[in-house]
Order: C-alpha cells, then sequence, then structure tokens
C-alpha cells in the first residue's frame, strides 16, 4: 500500500518563518489549516500512529499540541524540501522529536482523552481575576538588578550584507543549524524578510522568548551531534 505525502518540491527560495495565527489573515489561517490536517493525516497512516492511539484524535482542540505539530510540520519541510537547509538536523533527529512529541501528546497534552476528549479550563472562567493580579504584581525585579541601559534606538531592518558582515565577525549568531533565517544581534533577534535582501528585527516579546528557548535546545542538540560525530 502506497502512502501518499502531501506535494512538496525542492526549492531554492528563503524559508519563510512559522506565523503565529493571530497574525494570519482568515484566507491564510484556512490555507494553513488545511496543509496542516493534510499533512497530520499523512504521517497518521505513515508512522501508524492508530497503534495505541498514539496520537490523540482530538488534536485539534488542544492548542499547544498544534503548535508542536506546526513545528514538526516547518522542520521537516525544511529538511526534506529546501535546497539550501542551512545544516538542518537530520531525519534521524526529527525523527526522535516526533517520539517525544507523540509521548507528550497522550501524557502531557490531553492526558484524560483516552475515553472522550475534555476540554481545559480557561484561565479566565476558572480564575476571573487571576490575570489582573498578576500583571499588578509586576516583573521581578530585585534589589540587586542591575542598572538599565539606554532605550534600545536599534532600527527595524538591516540590509543583508550588514547582517552577513555581523556574521563573519563574530557579532551575530544563527539560531541553530536547522533555522538560520533567525538571528541573534544586539541583543534582539531578527529574521530574514522574504525578498531575501534584508533582515527584519523582531519586536513580539513572546516571540523573542520563544526563540530564546528553542535556540538554547537546538543548539545544544548541534553541540552533542558534533561530539557524537567526533566518537
Amino acid at each position: 500500500m502506497t502512502i501518499d505525502s502531501p506535494a512538496a518540491a525542492a526549492s531554492d527560495a528563503p524559508v519563510r518563518p512559522i506565523r503565529e495565527w493571530h497574525a494570519l489573515t482568515l484566507e491564510e489561517q484556512t490555507a494553513e489549516w488545511t496543509a496542516l490536517v493534510s499533512w497530520v493525516t499523512w504521517i497518521h497512516d505513515l508512522y501508524e500512529l492508530s497503534r495505541e492511539e498514539r496520537l490523540p484524535l482530538c488534536w485539534p482542540q488542544h492548542p499547544g499540541l498544534v503548535e508542536e505539530l506546526r513545528s514538526l510540520k516547518f522542520w521537516r519541510d525544511v529538511l526534506y524540501t529546501s535546497r539550501d537547509s542551512g545544516g538542518a538536523h537530520s531525519p534521524r533527529s526529527w525523527h526522535g522529536e516526533l517520539r517525544q512529541t507523540l509521548a507528550a501528546a497522550g501524557n502531557f497534552w490531553a492526558p484524560t482523552c483516552r475515553a472522550g476528549h475534555t476540554s481545559a479550563a480557561l484561565l479566565s472562567e476558572a480564575h476571573p481575576d487571576l490575570a489582573q493580579r498578576w500583571h499588578a504584581h509586576g516583573p521581578p525585579l530585585m534589589a540587586s538588578s542591575p542598572a538599565l541601559g539606554p532605550a534600545s534606538s536599534l532600527p527595524d531592518m538591516l540590509a543583508d550584507a550588514e547582517m552577513a558582515t555581523a556574521l563573519d565577525q563574530g557579532e551575530a549568531r544563527p539560531h541553530s543549524r536547522s533555522m538560520p533565517y533567525y538571528v541573534h544581534l544586539a541583543g534582539t533577534w531578527w529574521t530574514r524578510s522574504n525578498d531575501g535582501a534584508t533582515w527584519l528585527r523582531c519586536t513580539d516579546p513572546d516571540h523573542h522568548a520563544h526563540l530564546d528557548d528553542t535556540s538554547a535546545r537546538m543548539r545544544a542538540a548541534d553541540t552533542v551531534r558534533d561530539q557524537l560525530t567526533k566518537q
């Protein structure tokens, strides 16, 4: 039996980063969701995920699990369809992450859904005033905290040549081998624009924190892989 995969051809075009759902237009959301469902359907059959229901069938109702699957789809697209994947992790690494996601799917994202989907409580419903209390508390500022530096005067855009110079001189570093289209420079993250001629500064704090976290983990994986290769 042949399992048809979503059509994909190798491309030389710059890899476009994942965008948040709320940053997409309604038409873009519809197109991306259709592509994700088709991809998950293919992955479900290709990796026999019906065994022990390794992927909960209610995955679309778990936003965190949706984001995990989006990330796996994005990574695989780069790994298998881009001629210049920037030294992406090997397919073996991808499959390891797939197994970890499936383990988390049943134990973390959907631990009570074996007999049918159960929705998690929204913070605003379970604790209506909690978010307001969090805002009122403020960030964890200590008496020993370093003094604040001057406000950032960074531009929102850099020419590709400027970023190339910063990378060559060691002033900037790529996010990781598999995501070279994100670069950390001058205390902030930058992403390559669709035209490939400029870099745009990432100004969303949540996006910035996500890049910090994923860069640390993926660069650590790069280091482990290098060490194993040398053995």
